[in-house]
């Protein structure tokens, strides 16, 4: 295990989101945001990791791992205020610090590792992740000396007009070795206009006692967006769901249009298997090989799809499932459905799951026919082979024999049975 514990800051208040959920528990590809950054912390197996919350905001502690340390920063006093609270809970004999900030969600775990693998070749008292950006504005700029080495970080509230000039940004992503970082801490005065007491300064004081100061830079700035405001919001959910696309894509997935395809991580589909466009796909849906989805087609959780199935047009399938090689083309709804195999269900197709009280199940068998317009009123079996006629309603418990034929409201048998 390394020597090295990671501080995640998450205090923020969030003021420009304007919504009464925490900033860092706003959702960006169907999870909190602060998840996403809690997984590149944890890909680097620190020894510990520390979370820093508001008091005001304890609901965030539920969607962390009880092995992560909290701590609080009771005023907004700025970052070196919440990372002076944080290194309470860190072990003596750790050796390095990183930093992270709870709203950057799309930072990558190899960027992670990249940062820390160059603070500790460099043997630098801090390392800086930076970025540049051509439109820098709310970020910090990185000052350079004439020899571009590194002077300090301005916040932008505090940068002269010629500073805001500059595009390399900092990304709030740092490693420090402990100690130093402890000492800075003890340096630094809240000598800005805000009254704040920023993180940066310790850098600045780094430098000024001729401490080594480092940086490495991202390559790809979107992996730094901060996110502070509704728009942010939005553009970092996106950048993740083409991630989330691609990742498929790289299993085998045809994805027809990810303009209009949504597609949480959690899901499961097979090589070979096509999503048509404006296709919704949940967590906790399982899809076979060389299936065919959509378009205009929802898939909710607990969905199961054998290889060679086919959902379609306007369907909506929900706790169910469908065996291999069996179709629901156009129009319906499938809910707490059991579907075997080669089984056909026609446009317009519903399963009645819900009497007001409660969900009951469907059971339609191997090789079964629903025609068209068919009401399936649940709890009720439809048989092997058995034949469900266009616009019928199959009321609850009446099941339909293996290799009967049935039609009508309410559904009876005809003769003779299906061969």
């Amino acid at each position: 295990m390394l020597k090295l514990c990671v501080i995640v800051l998450a205090a923020g208040e969030g003021k420009r989101m304007k919504s009464a959920t925490p900033k860092v528990l706003h959702e960006v590809a169907w999870r909190p945001m602060l998840s996403f950054v809690m997984d590149a912390a944890v890909s680097m197996k620190p020894r510990k990791t520390v979370v820093v919350l508001s008091p005001k905001r304890p609901e965030v502690r539920g969607v962390l791992e009880k092995s992560v340390a909290v701590a609080f920063q009771k005023s907004p006093l700025g970052t070196a205020d919440a990372v002076a609270a944080a290194v309470k809970e860190i072990p003596k004999d750790s050796g390095d610090v990183m930093v992270l900030y709870g709203d950057t969600p799309l930072i990558r775990p190899q960027t992670v590792r990249r940062l820390y693998e160059a603070h500790v070749a460099s043997s630098a008292s801090c390392t800086v992740l930076t970025t540049f950006l051509n439109d820098p504005r709310g970020y910090g700029r990185v000052l350079r000396n004439d020899a571009g080495r590194f002077l300090a970080i301005v916040e932008e509230r505090d940068a002269t007009v010629s500073q805001k000039a500059v595009r390399e940004i900092n990304t709030g992503l740092y490693c420090f070795k402990k100690d130093d970082l402890l000492e800075g801490l003890k340096h630094i005065r809240p000598d800005n206009r805000s009254g704040e007491y920023y993180l940066t300064d310790v850098l600045g004081w780094l430098f000024g006692s001729n401490k080594k100061v480092e940086t490495v830079l991202a390559e790809d700035p979107q992996e730094v967006l901060g996110v502070n405001s509704r728009r942010d919001l939005r553009e970092a959910s996106e950048v993740l769901r083409m991630r989330i696309l691609e990742s498929f894509e790289e299993r085998g997935v045809v994805i027809e249009d990810p303009k209009s395809t949504f597609i949480d991580p959690a899901a499961m589909i097979g090589s070979g298997s096509r999503v048509r466009p404006f296709t919704y796909i949940e967590k906790d849906v399982v899809i076979g090989r060389d299936c065919s989805i959509g378009p205009f087609c929802h898939l909710r959780p607990g969905v199961v799809l054998g290889d060679r199935a086919a959902v379609g047009n306007f369907a909506e399938v929900k706790n169910s499932t469908l065996g291999e090689e069996s179709v629901m083309h156009h129009v319906g709804y499938l809910g707490d459905t059991e579907v075997g195999r080669r089984v056909n269900i026609g446009a317009g197709t519903v399963v009645a799951n819900f009497d007001g009280q409660k969900k009951s199940k469907t059971i339609i068998k191997d090789q079964a026919f629903i025609g068209s317009d068919a009401v399936l009123i649940a709890p009720v079996v439809i048989g092997k082979k058995a034949v469900v006629g266009a616009g019928s309603v199959v009321t609850r418990r009446h099941d339909v024999p293996d290799r009967a034929v049935v039609a009508g409201v309410p559904a009876r048998a005809l003769k003779p049975k299906r061969k």
